[in-house]
This record gives structure tokens, C-alpha cells and sequence, in this order.
């Protein structure tokens, strides 16, 4: 790219809209080195500010650069106009370069079909066009050649990019007792600015994260829901005198995302008939627990709703004492 701007007397504006975002960062550095880094030459590189000048428009190119999950984000708040210096313009060619990775999808198709509502000349470039989104081997060299580093530590990625990475730091002469390949779960230690040959570990385990809660849902409470999202809820209301155990009003069965409500009347009186056969048993039987009730109804019905329909819905006997 650098060459074919300098070709084309074009100048690279480097634009990140991320505050965390590492390309200037990456180009301050390589600034403050001896042996270059980055071989572009400081007269094609431009300045943020440059963007903002109409009449230099046609000799930029920009690069907007930031991390798979925030680029499309940042594509929409472009379009919109939420940028100040950023703004797309008849003339301009605009090409998409950024992979579409699992969980993304959404947010790329929306960015790329407003990108096309839009004047500008638009280039959207597959996946398979694409480098993946792991350091390649020269991206590691730069890296280690900018930093110099004594211990090398790679964490990006799977095992497999642990050890691969690990054979570029080789190659770049860092001793092979300055790398350590951890394993998550892993602790090392440095003492003194050393490695410590030693590893603690702790142990780990998913995390599940929902809404505002972190950790806070149960396995117990993914199967529930996973019901609810195949098979649906069946609610069953019944009210009984708090002494006699009598039944005192009409049972009611509610259902919802279960099965088509003309379908089911047959399914709801077996539904009824068992929750209350089984109520009426429970007032011989003092030993029992309202609880113990509640647990037979589900059991039953349970069975009964697998057998007739082949279905698992959550179900919820719910008993009023009066």
C-alpha cells in the first residue's frame, strides 16, 4: 500500500478512532529508532488534520483501522455523519477490508448495505481475500524488532499460535529459556526481573455473562431457558383451602410458545386432570409437603406432555393456599 501511494503521489493517513488503537502509536515508535522499522517515508504519511482539507482530499489515502468487532461500528457512525473530521464523499473510494468474524455478521451487513446507499465507489473484499486476524510471522518480527524484548510471552490466540509465535521469537534470537508457553490456568512469575522456572495454577472454569450479572447464571437456569426458547411454558394455577386441603376453584392451565392453541385443548384437559388427581390424593396425606405436591404434578405432567406431543416445556404448578 505505501508503494502504491508513493506511486500515486498519494500521502497515508493513519486513523484510528479507537483510543486504544496501537497503528500511531506503532508509527511513533518505529519513529524513534535507528534502523527503520516501518519503511515508509515520513513524506508519505499525513496528518489527521489533512483529512479535513477538501482540496487535499484526492491525494489521501486512509486508513481507518481499529479491531474487527468496533471497525463496522465505527463505518455506521461515519455514514451517519458522527465523525468531524471523517466524511464520505462522492469522489471517494471506499474498500472494506476488515474480515467478518463469528458474531459480527449483523453489525458487517448493516455497515456494507448503508455503505452502498451512499455515492461512493465501493470494494468489499472476502474473507478468503483476507489475512487472518492473527499476527502474521513479519507482524511478530516488527514487533519484537520495536521492542527488543527479554522475555517473550505470546497470549493471542489458540495453542497452536502460542507455539508458532514462539518459533518466530526464535528466530529473532531470543533465548529459548526467555519464552514461555502458558496454558490457561497457568501463573509464572518473575522475581527480580527474572523468570521463575516455577508455575502455580488455578483453576478456571466458563463464565457466563448476562446483562449487568457476571457468573451469577447457573447451568440450571441455561436449561431452563433453552426449554422456554424449543418447547415453550405451561402454567398451572389451582387454589386450595389452607385446613382442608380442598380444591376451591376452577384449575387453570396457561401456555405460551408450547403448541397452537386449537391443537391443545385435549392436551390441557389431561394436563388438568392430572394436576388435580393428584391434589385430591394429597388430602389424605398429612406426611406430605405442599413442595412434594408441586414436584409430583411437574414429574407428571411431564411424562404425560412427552407421550402426547413429544414435547419438554417448562412447566410450573403453582399452588394457593387460602
Amino acid at each position: 500500500m505505501a508503494q502504491l501511494a508513493k506511486k500515486y503521489n498519494r500521502k497515508i493517513c493513519f486513523y484510528g478512532r479507537d483510543k486504544y488503537d496501537n497503528t500511531n502509536s506503532l508509527m511513533r515508535i518505529a519513529k524513534n529508532k535507528k534502523k527503520p522499522i516501518l519503511d515508509i517515508h515520513p513524506a508519505c504519511i499525513g496528518d489527521n488534520n489533512d483529512i479535513q482539507k477538501n482540496k487535499d482530499n484526492d491525494k489521501l489515502v486512509v486508513l481507518l483501522s481499529g479491531s474487527p468487532r468496533r471497525i463496522y461500528h465505527d463505518i455506521l457512525d461515519i455514514i451517519d455523519g458522527g465523525d468531524d473530521k471523517l466524511k464520505l464523499q462522492d469522489s471517494d473510494t471506499f474498500i472494506v477490508a476488515s474480515p467478518v468474524l463469528p458474531g459480527t455478521e449483523k453489525i458487517a451487513n448493516r455497515a456494507i448495505n448503508e455503505l452502498y446507499k451512499t455515492d461512493t465507489h465501493i470494494h468489499v473484499l472476502k474473507n478468503k481475500e483476507l489475512q487472518s486476524m492473527h499476527a502474521s510471522e513479519e507482524d511478530i518480527k516488527v514487533l519484537i524488532q520495536i521492542l527488543n524484548p527479554k522475555y517473550f510471552v505470546p497470549i493471542k490466540g489458540e495453542y497452536q499460535h502460542f507455539i508458532a509465535a514462539s518459533d518466530v521469537a526464535k528466530k529473532m534470537n531470543i533465548n529459548d529459556g526467555h519464552i514461555a508457553i502458558v496454558d490457561n490456568g497457568e501463573m509464572i512469575t518473575f522475581k527480580d526481573g527474572k523468570l521463575q522456572s516455577y508455575r502455580d495454577s488455578i483453576t478456571i472454569e466458563d463464565v457466563m455473562i448476562d446483562g449487568l450479572g457476571i457468573g451469577d447464571v447457573g447451568v440450571k437456569v441455561i436449561d431452563d431457558r433453552n426449554q422456554l426458547q424449543n418447547d415453550g411454558v405451561v402454567i398451572i394455577g389451582m387454589t386450595i383451602d389452607g385446613k382442608t386441603r380442598e380444591i376451591v376453584a376452577n384449575t387453570d392451565v396457561q401456555t405460551r410458545g408450547f403448541i397452537y392453541l386449537k391443537d391443545s385443548e385435549n392436551v390441557v384437559k389431561g394436563i388438568m386432570n392430572i394436576a388435580e388427581t393428584e391434589l385430591e390424593s394429597y388430602k389424605n396425606k398429612t406426611e406430605e409437603d405442599i413442595r412434594d405436591v408441586r414436584q409430583n404434578i411437574k414429574d407428571k405432567v411431564n411424562k404425560y406432555i412427552i407421550k402426547e406431543t413429544g414435547k419438554r416445556p417448562v412447566i410450573l404448578p403453582v399452588i394457593i393456599e387460602l
